[in-house]
């Protein structure tokens, strides 16, 4: 029903045409400045061009509360067309808060802004009066019949899903990171929280204070001090490094220090930032101990380039998802991650004989 709802609610921004109205007004408000700048020309500046693509990027970002609401509203009558319980909307919009809730607590402990999803508002779904006219409206619509949730099916469908990461993008097993199709492997500091993102592949340390990026570079040109000297600066000390054959460099500066490792003609760069020049410092030997990390991958670490999937199981008597979360490779968030997927975010324990969703 969950999933129904997702759908039914996307559907319902396109019956109401969300997409073309708001590619309308941020037409409308880049016409207008157009116009004001003829009539104006003072307002033809950096500062009121930025002003115009702010305002631009705002339209489009986000439907707002009133397209929200209505998508709602749509997607609970589809919901009750189809003899699924409207309730599933709130249910979604529930689980959505959670997730940002939790993702709040992480930014916090990283130092980091949070993510917010743009169809969220402050209240959460049970007390938001207007959600729930909204969806009480379809509501009266609904057949009395038992509703379908779909559940049952739901879960066998998703055993086996590939969780998180992928083979191809990489994946992070205890602070490791594994490339199989560009063959390397690299250790982070633990405790550190490591986010393989599509862009690059970032570390964040405990206090969120500093952050190391590992990006790649395909056709670098020099030795890799060469490199190193144009990437951190003529200012940085340097020093030559050689791991098993693979040669590279350290470099280091008051803003940045990392190294650069060359390997089957590309570029890995590991590069530290702090907030501070103190707080990079205080990181200084574990920013350099994950560069000298870096190596080849060996043929046992290449049966680890596998994708984590989900599985469900069935409850025991005593299970507790702080329990669950011991022996997850999710690592230090284990238990908020598992609690998420199954809607116990934050507190709540399973019950014996539920079905519930680990990932392994």
């Amino acid at each position: 029903a969950e999933l129904a709802a997702v759908l039914g609610h996307e559907i319902g921004h396109v019956t109401a045409r969300h997409g073309v109205r708001q590619q309308s007004a941020a037409q409308a408000a880049n016409i207008g400045l157009t116009i004001a700048s003829i009539f104006v020309p003072e307002i033809n500046t950096a500062g009121a061009q930025n002003l115009a693509n702010l305002v631009g990027g705002a339209l489009l970002s986000g439907y707002g509360r009133e397209h929200e609401l209505e998508a709602d509203r749509l997607g609970a009558e589809y919901l009750a067309r189809t003899d699924y319980d409207p309730q599933a909307i709130i249910t979604v919009i529930g689980v959505l808060k959670n997730q940002e809730l939790q993702d709040a607590q992480l930014a916090k402990q990283e130092g980091r802004e949070a993510r917010r999803y743009h169809g969220l508002f402050a209240s959460h779904p049970d007390n938001d009066t207007r959600l729930q006219q909204a969806v009480g409206e379809a509501q009266k619509n609904a057949t009395p019949q038992v509703h379908f949730s779909g559940r049952k099916e739901y879960l066998a469908a998703t055993e086996g899903l590939t969780f998180n990461d992928s083979s191809d993008q990489g994946v992070v097993r205890n602070n490791a990171f594994y490339h199989g199709d560009l063959g390397f492997a690299v250790q982070f500091p633990a405790n550190w929280q490591v986010h393989n993102l599509p862009t690059a592949l970032v570390a964040v340390s405990p206090g969120g204070d500093v952050q190391m990026q590992m990006k790649l570079d395909e056709s670098p040109s020099g030795t890799p001090l060469e490199y190193a000297r144009r990437f951190a600066g003529y200012s940085a000390q340097l020093r030559g490094l050689d791991l098993n054959g693979l040669s590279g460099a350290l470099f280091e500066q008051s803003s940045t220090l990392g190294g650069v490792i060359f390997m089957n003609k590309q570029a890995f760069v590991l590069q530290a930032r702090g907030k501070d020049s103190n707080n990079l410092a205080a990181y200084r030997e574990a920013v350099f101990d994950s560069v000298r990390s870096f190596h080849a991958l060996t043929n046992a670490e290449r049966r680890l380039v596998k994708p984590l999937t989900l599985h469900v199981i069935t409850a025991q008597r005593g299970d507790t998802f702080a329990g669950l979360a011991k022996n997850s490779p999710l690592g230090q968030s284990a238990e908020s991650y598992l609690r998420l997927i199954n809607a116990r975010y934050p507190d709540g324990e399973p019950q014996t004989g539920e079905p519930i969703k680990i990932v392994r």
